[in-house]
């Protein structure tokens, strides 16, 4: 499958979108589609914004003329759909911070803070400092991108804030900006107007000016179906006070209206300045494509007087004077513009001279800083023809793919003078020949690939498709949930008759065993199995006992009785011989009784000397005759 990835500015008046595809390693576009959605009403003096219903409607039309699907694709939501917040917090651990802020969200926000999402990037500051930027959306609107992607197979890599999109395309673009003191980053599109304020490199406020600009751009395309050159080439010859009949009288009303809000705007840019203490120090930058039409003098900002001076050279260049009619696509995409591009010296002179016919009302800066303008482009023009020289051939691009590098931007001279204004030259109509998009994508367009990718303050992303399968799934997601809930109640109720019929076997097995155990406890008066067993387990371990008590008795050794036996066995069964008195001590043996005759007693006296224990000890003996015979005792020291 084609690696493909959608990037959609999705305002509720003007929809706009790129299609990249990845080849290789670098992204190209291969397909973009530019102008205005089709507007129900005919009212076009309201200016309130399309309700989130239908404004999720005109993105699915969207989606569905261009047949996008079953890609990756990223939201650039208007900056009047997302809220702004900055918070500081006395501590700078992270975590701290996080789990702090949701309390401190509830106290900033008039609404709920549950029905919005969220995303924070937080900033250590100095003296124990740290800053939290926000972003919130509404969660309702997050759930209709999320349901329409579904409905399409849409992969949701990033949801950010055209406003936020528009500071990171400037922080990453131009190097050489000052990374100390204010930025005003102006924003004047056919989509909406914002002003960017930054401060020390960090964004510091996102102003929103609600304004009646792209509803007057609806009405006035559905009728004309203009491209951008056309309606710039036709806008900007306007002369005030002109009195047209017909189909000229409405366009000029729509132009006297547009410049109606642009003085409205400009009178606000200015409030705006001041009460962020503007500085001569400061920079502004200024974009979309009503930005060439206002002027700043150091003091306020002006509408700059019609027609503009350099209106005849970008009609040359743009080739289009006349207006085209194609009021019945709901979406107009135009074809890309062959431009003229000064390559001569002669060529940039006679920009020079178209420039030099500029009204009394024009600046000295701009006077100052057109020529500088040329004389920069001349430079960049040699540059250029030196590198194609050293070129071994030239390259083919395909006319439906354009490849996204930022030295294609034909913006990028807008800061080549900064070192001696701190206006962009944003103020002629020239920087706006190669620009398509009405809205924000014609600031973006080539830095398109950093916004496919999700970052730290993006307002929503989807990292895996397992949810969207399930949802788009619905149906067989529930079905096959049913089916394992069925399969768990079967193997639950399978289980349950097993223990069923073990406990009533563990029944009859206790009846049994207590049979057997009262056959073996027959006196016994227990009936409770427990005891039952606690008594025969007694009886047991008594058992034991007495078995090895004998044990150990058995296995003694008697040295006494082996020693009596040793003694009854020195004279024969049949000699008279009669033991009245024994002893035995650790010091001495005695022994006394009476015998039958003297030669008896010799021989009693040797059989003991003959014992292993009265060998080394010395026998004394004594005798007396008596009527029962001799009357005898023997001693016998064992020392």
């Amino acid at each position: 499958m084609e690696n493909v990835f959608y990037l959609i500015s999705a305002h509720s008046y003007c929809i706009e979108g790129i299609r990249l595809s990845k080849k290789s390693r670098n992204r190209l576009i291969t397909g973009e589609s530019i102008g205005f959605a089709a507007s129900g009403t005919t009212d076009f003096e309201e200016i309130s914004a399309a309700e989130p219903g239908q404004w999720s409607a005109m993105i699915a039309d969207f989606l569905d003329q261009q047949q996008w699907k079953d890609h990756s694709i990223s939201f650039l939501l208007p900056a009047e759909d997302v809220s702004f917040r900055k918070i500081t917090f006395p501590f700078q651990e992270r975590k701290k911070v996080e789990q702090a802020l949701p309390y401190e969200l509830e106290e900033e926000l008039m609404s709920d803070l549950s029905e919005c999402t969220y995303s924070a990037q937080v900033f250590t500051m100095p003296e124990q400092n740290s800053e939290a930027l926000i972003l919130l959306i509404g969660k309702e609107r997050l759930k209709q991108l999320q349901q329409l992607c579904l409905e399409r197979n849409l992969l949701i890599r990033n949801v950010d804030c055209s406003a936020h999109a528009l500071y990171r395309t400037m922080m990453s673009r131009d190097k050489n900006i000052s990374r100390e003191g204010d930025v005003f980053q102006i924003y004047l599109g056919g989509d909406e107007a914002f002003v960017n304020t930054i401060r020390d490199g960090r964004l510091d406020q996102i102003k929103i000016f609600p304004n009646r600009i792209p509803v007057i751009l609806q009405k006035h395309l559905s009728l004309a179906g203009n491209s951008l050159s056309a309606f710039l080439n036709s806008f900007v010859k306007h002369e005030e006070n002109a009195d047209f009949a017909g189909e000229d009288s409405e366009r000029i009303k729509s132009y006297t209206k547009l410049k109606q809000e642009l003085n409205w705007l400009c009178s606000q840019l200015t409030l705006h300045l001041r009460i962020k203490n503007y500085v001569s120090e400061s920079q502004i930058e200024i974009h979309g494509i009503f930005g060439p039409m206002i002027k700043w003098d150091g003091v306020v900002f002006k509408v700059r007087s019609f027609p503009l001076p350099e209106s005849e050279a970008f009609a040359e260049r743009s080739g289009e004077d006349n207006l085209t009619e194609d009021s019945s696509l709901s979406v107009n995409v135009y074809p890309k513009t062959d431009g003229k591009i000064p390559d001569t010296l002669e060529e940039l002179m006679e920009e020079a001279k178209h420039r030099e016919k500029s009204d009394e009302n024009t600046s000295i800066m701009e006077r100052l800083l057109t020529p500088l303008m040329y004389i920069r482009k001349l430079e960049e023009l040699m540059e250029e023809a030196k590198h194609r020289e050293k070129s071994d051939g030239n390259t083919s691009i395909d006319e439906h793919e354009t490849k996204i590098k930022s030295s294609e931007n034909p913006q990028k001279d807008q800061h080549s003078s900064r070192q001696l204004t701190s206006v962009n030259p944003q103020s002629s109509l020239l920087s706006l020949l190669e620009r398509k998009h009405w809205g924000v994508l014609g600031e973006l367009r080539y830095q398109a690939e950093q916004y496919v990718e999700s970052h730290q303050l993006s307002l929503y992303h989807e990292s895996t498709p397992w949810k969207r399968y399930l949802r788009r799934n619905r149906g067989a997601a529930a079905v096959a949930a049913g089916l394992m809930v069925i399969i768990s109640a079967g193997f639950f109720w399978q289980t349950s008759t097993k223990i069923d019929l073990l406990q009533q076997q563990i029944k009859e097995g206790d009846l049994l065993i207590q049979t057997e155990l009262r056959r073996v406890l027959p006196k016994t008066s227990d009936s409770d199995l427990k005891s039952l067993l606690l008594e025969l387990k007694e009886n047991i371990e008594k058992r034991k006992a007495y078995i090895e008590k004998s044990k150990k008795f058995e296995s003694r050794e008697y040295q006494n009785l082996s020693f009596l036996k040793t003694v009854s066995s020195l004279l024969s069964e049949d000699a008279p011989f009669q033991v009245d008195s024994l002893e035995y001590g650790p010091e001495r043996f005695s022994l006394s009784g009476t015998i039958g005759s003297y030669d008896r007693l010799q021989i009693l006296k040797t059989n003991l000397k003959s014992i292993e224990e009265f060998k080394s000890g010395n026998i004394v003996e004594s005798n007396r005759k008596s009527p029962d015979g001799i009357v005898y005792r023997i001693s016998i020291d064992l020392n």
